[in-house]
C-alpha cells in the first residue's frame, strides 16, 4: 500500500511538470491540424551542421500565425529537405539510406506515404516531370563519370526504366568530371544543361546544352556556349532556372572561376531548337549594379521574372532584396523595396496565380510573409511567421 502510495504521488508529480513545462518547437498533438495544406514552410534553427527544420502548413497566407512553439514536425530524422512537391506530395531522395521517399504532410505530421530501396545514382542532379505522374530524376554516378537517369511512376514509386544518358561530348583535356544543370522538358525532348569540372571543381570557360529523345534517353544534339561558364543549379534546394508557356526555357548560369565576382546571366533555349538561343542574354549582375546574386530565381508572368539578390547598402546581412525583370524587355522593372532587407535561407519564395509570394526574415519587425500581386503592382503583407530562426529553408506550394 505505502509503495502504491509512493507511485501515486510520483506520477502526481511527473505530470505536473510535464504540463508545466513550455512546449517545444514541433511538439504539437499527433492529429492535430487539418488533412490537407495548400502551403508549407520550413524553418531552421541553429547553425550548420546543427541545423534543426521545422514544418509548418497552412491553408491561407493571407492572415493568421505559423508558431513552431504550438505546431508542426521536426523533420531532419526523416530525410533531407531536398523537396520535390507535387498534387500534395513531397518527394526525397535519402542518400545516406539509400531510400526514395515519399511523404504527406497531414494534420502537423510528415508521415511516410512509401518508401523504396534507391541508390542508382549518387544524388538528385536535376529533375522534371514529364506529366502530373511521371518523375524524371537525373544523377551522376559516384564518380562523376557518368550521367543516369531514372524514371519513376510517382504513385506507387515504381521505376518505369532507367539507364545511362548516351552522346554527351567527350571529356576536354584536362576536366574528367561530369556536372549537371537544370533541366526541362517541352513536347517530347529534354533539354539538359552540363558542364565538365576538374578535381578541384573548376570548369572550362564554357558550358554545354544537350538536346535529349525522351523516348530512348539519346543525345540528339550537344553544343557548346562560351558566353558563360558553369551551369544553372538543378538541386530540388534551389531555383535557378524555369521553363515559360511551355514554350522556351530560361537559366541562369552561375560560374565556379571567380565565384562571388563573376558576372551572371540569363540564357534560355526556344522549344524545337537544337542550341541555345544566340541572341538573347541578360546579364543580370550588370541590370542589378553590380550585385551578387542569390540563387533564386522565377517566372511570374506576363513576361515577368524575380531574382534574389544582395544590396550591400543595407549592411553585411540582413540585406536580401527581390527584383521584378522583364524577360522580353531585358530591363530591370523595379525592386520590392517595400519590404524590409531578407536574410535568405534557400528557396524562401514561390509564384502561384501571378502573385509572388515571399517569406521574409528580417532583422527587426517580426517576420511576415509578403505577397507582391503582378497584376496590380501592389504588395502586402500577410501570415505572421516564426522569429528568432536562422531561416528558411523552404517557401512553397503543395499544389500547382
Amino acid at each position: 500500500m505505502t509503495q502504491y502510495f509512493k507511485n501515486s504521488i510520483f506520477l502526481l508529480f511527473a505530470c505536473l511538470a510535464i504540463i508545466s513545462c513550455e512546449r517545444e518547437p514541433g511538439s504539437g498533438d499527433s492529429g492535430s491540424g487539418e488533412k490537407d495544406y495548400k502551403y508549407f514552410l520550413l524553418s531552421a534553427l541553429g547553425s550548420w551542421p546543427n541545423t534543426v527544420h521545422y514544418m509548418t502548413a497552412t491553408n491561407d497566407l493571407s492572415k493568421g500565425e505559423m508558431d513552431i512553439t504550438k505546431e508542426g514536425d521536426e523533420i531532419n530524422s526523416k530525410g533531407t529537405y531536398s523537396y520535390i512537391v507535387k498534387n500534395g506530395f513531397i518527394y526525397n531522395y535519402k542518400t545516406d539510406q539509400g531510400i526514395f521517399k515519399k511523404f504527406k504532410y497531414t494534420q502537423d505530421r510528415l508521415t511516410t506515404v512509401k518508401e523504396v530501396p534507391f541508390t542508382y545514382i549518387s544524388d538528385i542532379s536535376s529533375y522534371i516531370w514529364v506529366d502530373n505522374n511521371t518523375l524524371v530524376l537525373i544523377g551522376e554516378t559516384g564518380d562523376g563519370q557518368h550521367i543516369r537517369y531514372t524514371v519513376f511512376n510517382a504513385s506507387d514509386l515504381s521505376i518505369i526504366r532507367q539507364g545511362e544518358i548516351e552522346g554527351f561530348e567527350s571529356f576536354p583535356n584536362d576536366y574528367n568530371f561530369y556536372t549537371v544543370g537544370s533541366v526541362t522538358y517541352m513536347d517530347g525532348n529534354i533539354y539538359l544543361q552540363y558542364s565538365f569540372r576538374n578535381g578541384k571543381w573548376l570548369t572550362p570557360e564554357y558550358y554545354n546544352l544537350a538536346v535529349i529523345d525522351y523516348k530512348t534517353f539519346k543525345v540528339k544534339h550537344s553544343v557548346s556556349d562560351n558566353r558563360s561558364s558553369g551551369v544553372a543549379n538543378g538541386s530540388p534546394y534551389f531555383k535557378t532556372a524555369f521553363r515559360k508557356d511551355n514554350e522556351a526555357f530560361y537559366y541562369a548560369c552561375f560560374p565556379r572561376i571567380g565565384a562571388g565576382t563573376s558576372k551572371i546571366s540569363l540564357f534560355r533555349v526556344l522549344k524545337g531548337a537544337t542550341s541555345p538561343d544566340p541572341g538573347y542574354q541578360i546579364n543580370l549582375t550588370d541590370l542589378l549594379g553590380n550585385k551578387t546574386l542569390e540563387t533564386m530565381i522565377d517566372y511570374i508572368g506576363n513576361n515577368k521574372m524575380v531574382v534574389l539578390y544582395r544590396d550591400p547598402t543595407l549592411g553585411n546581412t540582413y540585406n536580401g532584396r527581390y527584383a521584378i525583370i522583364d524577360i522580353e524587355t531585358r530591363q530591370l522593372v523595379r525592386v520590392l523595396d517595400e519590404l524590409p532587407g531578407d536574410e535568405p535561407y534557400e528557396q524562401g519564395a514561390f509564384v502561384q496565380d501571378k502573385k509572388l509570394y515571399i517569406a521574409v526574415n528580417a532583422s527587426k519587425g517580426g517576420n511576415y510573409v509578403w505577397i507582391y500581386d503582378l497584376q496590380t503592382d501592389k504588395i502586402t503583407k500577410g501570415m505572421k511567421l516564426p522569429d528568432n530562426i536562422s531561416g528558411f529553408a523552404r517557401f512553397d506550394k503543395f499544389y500547382d
